[in-house]
């Protein structure tokens, strides 16, 4: 499984962004919302670079979101991971031996119960937590998947993330506080200097 160094993941779904992105001290790019055509010289460039590069599977413009799309991602792209909201996609991912990103959405307590259904299911490498508001009830989640499920399967072996919403520092520092391994946000400059400020802290 991919390990992140960094508490910041880059979405990048623009050229400009991603050649930043390549000169850049980040180690870990998302593409999506991009167009399938761009995406092989993209990651080529990135792992030229040294760099480590996730696929919204469900955000590729002209590529479907579904195992045969992940297969496409994992053996002919060579992503390093594989994001979606899809149960078959990440099943894909996990067979071949990419990391699985699972993206759920918490509006309310139902969502959070099928959600930790769901992980107990599929056992994910990740969990991406959006909106990043939403990240004081890791906790929550958290104790969800302690211990064995009612099947007796055992506890998922997993690492949070939260994205969406992240406007300042500290509310990075929130979302890490309470459990998140890293965060995910597109705004590059932000990304930028909260590693800076993250590295003068250590």
């Amino acid at each position: 499984m991919k390990t992140f160094s960094q508490p910041v993941l880059l979405a990048v779904s623009q050229m400009k962004e991603f050649e930043k992105f390549l000169q850049g001290p980040l180690e870990v790019c998302i593409l999506m919302n991009l167009h399938i055509r761009l995406l092989p010289n993209m990651i080529r460039a990135a792992h030229s670079a040294g760099k480590t590069v996730f696929l919204h599977a469900d955000l590729i413009h002209g590529l479907a979101a579904d195992e045969y799309g992940c297969e496409y991602i994992c053996q002919q792209l060579q992503a390093d991971g594989v994001i979606s909201t899809k149960p078959r996609v990440l099943e894909t991912a996990r067979r071949s031996r990419r990391a699985a990103v699972l993206r759920l959405f918490l509006i309310d307590g139902q969502s959070l119960s099928k959600g930790i259904s769901l992980i107990r299911h599929l056992h994910p490498d990740y969990v991406e937590l959006l909106p990043a508001l939403a990240c004081d009830v890791i906790p929550e989640l958290l104790d969800g998947l302690t211990g064995p499920g009612r099947d007796g399967t055992p506890a998922p072996d997993i690492s949070l993330l939260c994205g969406g919403l992240i406007r300042t520092p500290e509310h990075i520092d929130r979302c890490l506080r309470c459990g998140a391994r890293a965060v995910t946000l597109s705004d590059h400059e932000l990304a930028i200097r909260y590693l800076a400020s993250h590295r003068r802290a250590e």
